[in-house]
């Protein structure tokens, strides 16, 4: 059976408006999708149980002339490491088998307040430390190939997305966290700037690099959905103008990322955007630093935990985090303030709005992938994929990729990406949202078609 995906969040606000759609049909509807999907893509980890109600309620108030907004009656999805009230609080992992959260975190709290309806928790990876798989909660499945990775570790968000069951997903993003599931799903991964969405009640188990973030099916809707759950921001002009870091993408890209890459920039320069090469001093000097600040940060939370209950790959984090010395963690961070500056420096220096790259420099791997051939050369999967993604986390930049086609080899999709200053989220969106406009609409995942 196909289906077609959800109308946009402004074209069901209008829908609820004028009386054509309803919340209770909209979240029946989710529920639905649910049943069918989830059994075998695993994009939630646990269900809200008064959601028929809540539905009710909020139907009741449009009835009555009372909107909350834009996302009034939408289904809303939580990752697994954020707590809402009532649900297991798991992070997955056996650590917190057993703890139910007794209150929302504030993102939450405020999805609810917006008339948001909150569907339950997604799967991550372990602690949303970066794994591929989870021994505790079994990671969501890529829906284009389940053989291959969804990303992580807001992976249950991105594979809600991509099967349409959700318009606004909320996750956290410290090292690719958004954006990998984002561009492995073929939907749109954007991480603001640190505290530009409220991280209050929710861990933080690598303060220096955390944000939550958000994942929807447009630029578009994230926009709504930032501007909803944010604070407002006046919209901004872009300049049109993008860097691309042209020798680091030649030297770490497969050929068929290259063509795809190329293709977006020549659709990009038919709609008046210029793309400038360039190159910035400390790119992967600044993205592995961000490595050892989040093994740092990560290893201090890991020890405040009884960790025997832990999978194998949490525990050896714990081990190589204690092997830190201050010198290394001192010199991490040293690297990621240099790279700030000078990202800062050349985006000022060419009236540019953000950096172009592709999002990973090889399809989505296989999830038994160690190594993969790039060029002629076999390299790591990690640290190799984190190459364009975590040097924003390394600078609390904010982020946003969106598709850009499908892989020819893989058939799955391809994420093109742009990181922007701090703060500049406005602006971002706004260049993400011509840039989306000129770019190739994907398929339907195959569940879809």
């Amino acid at each position: 059976m196909s289906r077609t995906t959800p109308d946009s969040i402004t074209e069901t606000a209008r829908g609820l408006a004028n009386g054509t759609a309803s919340v209770t049909v909209l979240i029946a509807t989710a529920q639905q999708q649910i049943a069918r999907f989830n059994p075998v893509y695993r994009a939630f980890s646990h269900l809200a149980d008064d959601l028929t109600n809540q539905a009710a309620s909020l139907q009741a108030e449009l009835d009555a002339g009372r909107s909350r907004g834009p996302l009034h009656g939408l289904a809303v999805s939580v990752k697994g490491n954020i707590p809402v009230a009532g649900l297991p609080w798991t992070e997955g992992t056996a650590i917190h088998a057993k703890r139910i959260a007794g209150r929302d975190a504030g993102i939450v709290a405020r999805a609810r307040a917006a008339g948001g309806v909150v569907l339950g928790t997604t799967t991550l990876s372990e602690l949303a430390m970066y794994g591929v798989t989870n021994p505790f909660e079994p990671m969501g499945l890529n829906p284009w190939d389940v053989e291959r990775t969804a990303g992580g570790s807001s992976t249950g968000a991105g594979v809600a997305s991509a099967l349409g069951i959700t318009h606004v997903n909320i996750g956290t993003d410290s090292g690719g966290s958004i954006r990998n599931p984002a561009a492995h799903c073929g939907v749109v991964g954007f991480m603001p700037s640190i505290g530009a969405l409220t991280a209050e009640g929710k861990p933080n188990h690598a303060p220096s690099l955390s944000t939550v973030s958000l994942i929807a099916r447009s630029v578009a809707d994230i926009d709504v959905a930032f501007r909803v759950l944010g604070d407002a921001r006046p919209a901004a002009t872009p300049s049109r103008r993008v860097l691309v870091l042209r020798k680091l993408i030649d030297t770490m890209c497969d050929d068929e990322t290259l063509v795809l890459f190329d293709s977006a920039l020549d659709r990009l320069a038919a709609a008046g955007i210029t793309a400038i090469d360039a190159d910035i001093d400390g790119w992967i000097e600044g993205e592995r630093a961000a490595g050892i600040v989040s093994l740092f940060e990560s290893g201090l939370a890991l020890a405040n935990m009884d960790i025997t209950l832990a999978s194998d790959g949490i525990r050896a984090r714990a081990v190589a985090a204690a092997k830190l010395t201050s010198e290394q963690v001192e010199s991490a961070r040293t690297a990621c303030a240099v790279l700030r500056a000078n990202v800062t420096r050349a985006l000022r220096d060419a009236g540019a709005d953000a950096i172009a790259t592709p999002t990973w420099p090889f399809a989505a791997p296989r999830l038994d992938a160690v190594a993969l051939e790039v060029r002629g050369k076999t390299v790591p999967v990690d640290p190799h994929r984190n190459c364009f993604v975590r040097a924003a986390n390394a600078i609390d930049a904010c982020a946003i990729t969106v598709p850009m086609g499908v892989y020819p080899t893989a058939c799955v999709p391809a994420g093109l990406h742009f990181t922007a200053d701090r703060g500049s989220e406005s602006r971002l969106l706004a260049l993400a949202g011509l840039v989306e406009n000129v770019l190739p609409v994907l398929p339907l995942a195959p569940p879809l078609r």
